[in-house]
């Protein structure tokens, strides 16, 4: 992948959630809607059917009809990546098939972990899927999640495989990620800590796909403008801005569901639906995360 390829993919990415019906099959006209308004923001991209879209409890069925809604609704106005990690691999695979048929471009996939796998087992199934995929892949680093606290050496092995882009880096070691920048300048390093997201462009991060994105895509799109024009005072005020919406999200006991709640009121869903047995939040719970929003999209609202 060229230098200039490369920075076409600059941007934020909102790592999207999943609008769901109360049978949780997938609503698509509230995924059109998102996918309107994330573009609207002046995203560069999405991410689709992550962590943050519940990957681990929605059904393949509504991964895959999520890729094709994804696709047409984002009409061409930006890049789509599709985390289709699952096991076993043939899982994977299908899902994979279904997203590049979908018209995506770029896939994604984290490693499996359940089983604790050793690493020629991560490294396999990474070959695997980049070598069966038409579009580019991004392996997904996010030792919080899996366990792996892989090194520089068995990192730079997964992102030489043929047809591996380059990495989501969902970590808090910097000095991991300026090492694999500076050993791969051609490839794409995406931050996946939105409380990160500044230092990680500070050490050549390529953008940043994250939860928060979905409701604070103005002011992240906002800090890496400001960044790019030498603005870092403006730049680290955005970023904490987001950090104090991600304070008030990680003081709430339900979490991402309480993300989703709040996301659900402003972008007027129906309801806020979390595969069972996920229970959703009272509203009074996310007054904090609903101020702490307000004040951020107040202080940095989106650029017409």
């Amino acid at each position: 992948m060229s230098e200039h390829r490369t920075a076409d993919w600059r941007g934020i990415y909102a790592a999207v959630l999943t609008p769901l019906r109360e049978d949780e099959s997938l609503d698509p006209d509230a995924l059109a809607g998102l996918v309107d308004r994330l573009f609207g923001e002046g995203q560069a991209g999405l991410y689709l059917t992550g962590g943050t879209g519940e990957e681990y409890a929605i059904s393949d069925e509504v991964r895959l009809a999520l890729y094709k809604t994804a696709v047409q609704a984002a009409r061409g106005r930006g890049r789509l990546i599709a985390h289709v990690g699952g096991v076993p691999t043939r899982r994977a695979l299908k899902l994979l098939s279904g997203a590049c048929d979908a018209g995506v471009d770029a896939v994604s996939a984290i490693a499996p972990h359940g089983g604790r796998y050793c690493f020629e087992e991560l490294l396999g199934y990474c070959r695997t899927l980049a070598a069966a995929s038409s579009v580019p892949l991004l392996a997904y680093h996010i030792p919080a999640t899996t366990g792996y606290n892989l090194t520089l050496d068995q990192l730079s092995r997964m992102v030489e495989l043929p047809n591996v882009a380059g990495l989501k880096f969902t970590s808090e070691d910097l000095y991991l990620l300026e090492r694999l920048v500076e050993r791969f300048p051609e490839k794409l390093f995406f931050a996946g800590c939105d409380q990160m997201l500044l230092p990680a462009l500070s050490v050549g991060a390529i953008g940043a796909i994250g939860t928060t994105y979905n409701l604070l895509g103005p002011v992240a799109v906002e800090l890496l403008r400001r960044f790019d024009a030498g603005d870092i005072a403006g730049a680290r005020r955005a970023q904490a801005a987001i950090n104090s919406v991600i304070e008030a999200y990680l003081a709430c006991p339900y979490y991402l569901r309480a993300f989703k709640l709040l996301a659900a009121e402003e972008f007027g869903w129906r309801r806020a639906v979390s595969p069972d047995p996920g229970l959703m939040p009272p509203p009074e719970q996310i007054e904090p995360m609903r101020r702490a929003l307000r004040a951020a999209l107040e202080a940095f609202p989106a650029r017409s």
